[in-house]
C-alpha cells in the first residue's frame, strides 16, 4: 500500500501541470471561461438529485453522497438543514421508492453494471442503515411495478416483477418489505410483455404478444386461461396503461393506436376503445402524472425542441411558472404527497437543475442542485440551443447545438455527439448527455446531437424510417447535420470527431469506417460493431423484444439477414477507417458485450489502425462509477485535444482517488 502511495506521489510530480493549450486557430485568441476540472463534472460531493416526498408527507428521500460513497438519504421534512437528523444509506441506486406507509424504502441496484437487478429494503426509522436484499436471486433482475395503497393490513406491500423462474420471462409477485415475504401473483406464459396493476395491488390488465399482433387482455374467472381479450393491435404498436381509473374499469394510457404521435387517452377495459385526451401535432406526449384524488390528469409532458409542459391544476400551474421564471427549462413533478398538497419539483435547464419543495401557495425551497448547476454560479458554461435542418431525402431532422462560451461560435472544431438507443432520442435539459456536451464545450468545442430517423419521440413515421437503414440513412442524417454545421459556418470541415455510447458508438464505428473523409477521429464507448452477434448473444430477457430488432435490421438466424447486417457492421470494415480511434468498454456489460469492441480492436490492429482501447472494470452499459467517468472524460478530453485542437485540464489529482477507490 505504501509503495502504491509513492507510486502514486510521484505520477502526480510527473504530471501535475501537464493542462494542454488549444491549438485550433478559433481557439488560440478566443477568451475561453476557466478550465473545468474533470472531477467537477463527475465527483462534485456536493452535487445532489432525485429528491422524493414519502407518501405521509412527513419525510424527504434524496441521492448525493456521503464523503465519497453514493448514498441515498433521508430525513425529516420539518428540518430545514439537510444534514440535520439525515442519515444515509449507502447505495449507488439505480432508482428507489417510498412504500406506501412511509416506513420503508425500496432501492433498485445492481452489482457492477450486470443488470440483475435486486431490490434492497431500508427502514427510515431508527439509526439501522443497512439495506437488505429482499430479492437475493441469483442472476436475476427484479423491478418494483406498483406501489400498494395502505390498507387494514398496513402499507409495506409493493408489487414487482423478477426473472427468477425463466431469465427470458418475467413473472408478478406481492413484495411485502416489512417481512421481505414474497408471493406469486400471476406466471407468465411466455407471451406476456406487460403487466397492468392498479394502487391496491390488484392485476386489472395485461399485454399478450401473438405472432405480428399484441392483444389487450383483463381478468375474467369465467375463462379457462382466467384472462379474455378485449382488443388487438399491431405489435409494433404502442400503447401502455400508465393508471387505472373507475374502480378497474378504465385506465389512462399513452398510445398510438390508429394515429402517427403518442397521445394522452382513456381505455375502456372492458372494450380496449380509446378516447383522445390530449395530443400535439409535432411531437409524442413523454409522459404524464394522474391525480390521485381525482383520477385525472394533472401533468403532461412534452419536448418539440424546448420542453413543454400542460398542467391541469390551476395552482400548480402558477406555481410552476414561476419556477420558469420565462425562460426554456425542463421541470418535473418527481413525487407528491397523498394530499397532493407537497411535491417535489427539478427544474432542469442545459446549464444544470435545481430541486424545490412545494407546499401549497408557499415559496418554493430549494432543495439541491446537480453538479452543473453549481458550476453555472461560478464559470461561464455553455447554453444549448434546438436546431432543425433538412435531410437529403427532404426529412425534416431535429437536434440541438451547444457552443463554447468566449469564442466567435464560428469555424470551431465540432464533435458530434451521437445518442444512443437507437430508438431514443437527445433531450433539452438531460443531466447526462448535458454533462458530457459541457465538458466539450468548456475545451473549446462546438456539440451537435441529431436527433436522426429512427429517434424516438417524433412519431412512428418517423421512427419507421430507420427500418432498414443501420449504416444508411440514419448515417445520412448525421452527415447531413455536419453539413449543415460546416455551410452554417460553425464548423471546420477539417476538423469534426464523432463520438456516442452504445448505438452512438456504433455510429462513431461506422463513421470511422464507411465514411472516414468526413471526421478527424472517433470515439467509441460501449458501442456495437457486429449487429449479428449483438443480437446473437442479448440478454435473455430481451426474448420478447428481439422481433422488433429483427423487423429493423434483420434476423442472424437466416443467412440472407446476416450477409446484410455484416456488410452494415464496422467489424467488417476495419481496413477502411483512416483516422485515431479511442474505443471504451465496461467489461460487464450485459446488452453490448465486451467482446464487441475487443473483435474491432483486434480488427483494427491487424490492419495497422490507429486505435487506443480502454475498458471499465466494475461497470456495464453505462451508468459508470465516478471514478470510471473521470477516467473516461480524462481519456475523451486528451484525445480530443490531439485530434480537434481543443485544449484539456491534464493530470487530475482526483485520479488518485480514483485508483485507489
Amino acid at each position: 500500500m505504501i509503495a502504491r502511495l509513492l507510486l502514486s506521489l510521484a505520477t502526480v510530480a510527473a504530471l501535475g501541470g501537464c493542462a494542454i493549450a488549444p491549438t485550433h486557430p478559433s481557439l488560440k485568441t478566443a477568451a475561453l471561461p476557466e478550465l473545468i476540472p474533470v472531477r467537477d463534472f463527475v465527483a462534485d460531493r456536493e452535487s445532489t438529485g432525485g429528491y422524493s416526498f414519502s407518501p405521509d408527507g412527513k419525510k424527504l428521500a434524496w441521492m448525493g453522497t456521503d464523503g465519497i460513497t453514493p448514498a441515498l438519504w433521508v430525513k425529516t421534512i420539518a428540518l430545514n438543514d439537510a444534514k440535520t437528523d439525515a442519515k444515509a444509506f449507502h447505495t449507488r441506486a439505480r432508482y428507489y421508492r417510498w412504500s406506501a406507509d412511509s416506513q420503508y424504502l425500496a432501492v433498485v441496484m445492481d452489482s457492477g453494471g450486470d443488470e440483475n437487478a435486486h431490490i434492497f429494503m431500508g427502514r427510515v426509522a431508527g439509526g439501522d442503515t443497512k439495506l437488505v436484499d429482499v430479492t437475493p436471486f441469483d442472476k436475476t433482475s427484479s423491478h418494483i411495478l406498483r406501489v400498494i395503497d395502505k390498507d387494514q393490513n398496513g402499507g409495506a406491500d409493493m408489487v414487482i416483477t423478477s426473472n427468477r423462474r425463466d431469465k427470458k420471462l418475467f413473472d408478478v409477485y406481492k413484495l411485502n418489505l416489512a417481512t421481505g415475504k414474497l408471493d406469486v401473483m400471476a406466471t407468465n406464459p411466455g407471451n406476456v410483455g406487460y403487466w397492468g396493476v392498479d394502487r391496491t395491488g390488484q392485476l386489472r390488465a395485461r399485454v399478450v404478444v401473438e405472432g405480428d399482433k399484441s392483444h389487450l387482455q383483463v381478468p375474467d374467472s369465467a375463462t379457462a386461461l382466467g384472462w379474455k381479450t378485449t382488443a388487438t393491435w399491431s405489435r409494433f404498436d404502442s400503447a401502455y396503461a400508465v393508471e387505472f381509473a373507475d374502480d378497474g374499469k378504465s385506465a389512462w394510457a399513452l398510445s398510438n393506436r390508429g394515429r402517427d404521435k403518442m397521445a394522452l387517452v382513456k381505455v375502456a377495459l372492458a372494450t380496449g376503445a380509446e378516447t383522445v385526451v390530449y395530443e400535439v401535432p409535432d411531437v409524442d406526449i413523454d409522459r404524464v402524472l394522474i391525480s390521485r384524488k381525482t383520477q385525472q390528469p394533472l401533468l403532461a409532458y412534452t419536448m418539440p425542441n424546448y420542453p413543454q409542459l400542460e398542467v391541469y391544476d390551476a395552482a400548480m400551474k402558477l406555481q410552476l411558472q414561476n419556477l420558469a421564471a420565462g425562460q426554456p427549462a425542463s421541470i418535473a413533478v418527481t413525487s407528491i404527497d397523498d394530499a397532493e398538497s407537497t411535491y417535489t419539483v427539478s427544474v432542469a435547464t442545459s446549464q444544470g437543475s435545481k430541486s424545490y419543495l412545494i407546499t401549497g401557495s408557499a415559496a418554493p425551497q430549494l432543495l439541491g442542485e446537480n453538479s452543473l448547476s453549481r458550476l453555472a454560479a461560478n464559470v461561464a458554461l455553455a447554453t444549448s440551443k434546438p436546431i432543425s435542418f433538412t435531410a437529403r431525402d427532404g426529412l425534416q431532422i431535429h437536434g440541438y447545438l451547444t457552443l463554447p462560451e468566449g469564442t466567435a461560435g464560428k469555424n470551431l472544431p465540432m464533435v458530434l455527439y451521437v445518442h444512443g438507443g437507437p430508438w431514443a432520442r437527445d433531450r433539452w435539459g438531460n443531466e447526462g448527455q448535458g454533462k458530457t456536451s459541457q465538458m466539450m464545450a468548456n475545451r473549446g468545442y462546438a456539440v451537435l446531437q441529431v436527433n436522426y430517423r429512427g429517434s424516438s419521440g417524433y412519431g412512428r413515421a418517423f421512427q419507421d424510417k430507420a427500418i432498414g437503414e443501420f449504416a444508411g440513412k440514419m448515417h445520412d442524417d448525421l452527415i447531413d447535420g455536419v453539413n449543415w454545421a460546416v455551410k452554417s459556418g460553425v464548423a471546420d470541415p477539417a476538423k469534426v470527431a464523432i463520438y456516442g455510447g452504445s448505438y452512438g458508438g456504433y455510429a462513431a464505428m461506422v463513421g470511422a469506417t464507411f465514411t472516414p473523409e468526413v471526421f478527424a477521429c472517433a470515439v467509441n464507448i460501449v458501442g456495437v460493431t457486429s449487429l449479428a452477434r449483438v443480437l446473437e448473444t442479448a440478454p435473455p430477457y430481451w426474448e420478447l423484444g428481439l422481433p422488433w430488432w429483427y423487423r429493423f435490421v434483420g434476423d442472424p438466424a437466416k443467412p440472407a439477414d446476416r450477409a446484410i447486417m455484416d456488410a452494415k457492421s464496422p467489424l467488417f470494415h476495419a481496413a477502411k477507417a483512416t483516422k485515431p480511434i479511442l474505443i471504451m468498454h465496461g467489461v460487464n456489460d450485459p446488452r453490448v458485450k465486451l467482446e464487441q469492441s475487443e473483435l474491432m480492436v483486434a480488427a483494427l490492429k491487424k490492419e495497422g489502425k490507429q486505435v487506443d482501447y480502454l475498458t471499465v472494470k466494475g461497470d456495464g452499459h453505462g451508468n459508470f462509477k465516478w471514478n470510471n467517468n473521470l477516467t473516461l472524460f480524462r481519456k475523451t478530453e486528451d484525445f480530443l485535444a490531439k485530434c480537434l485542437g481543443g485544449r484539456s485540464s491534464g493530470f487530475d489529482y482526483y485520479q488518485l482517488g480514483a485508483w485507489a477507490f
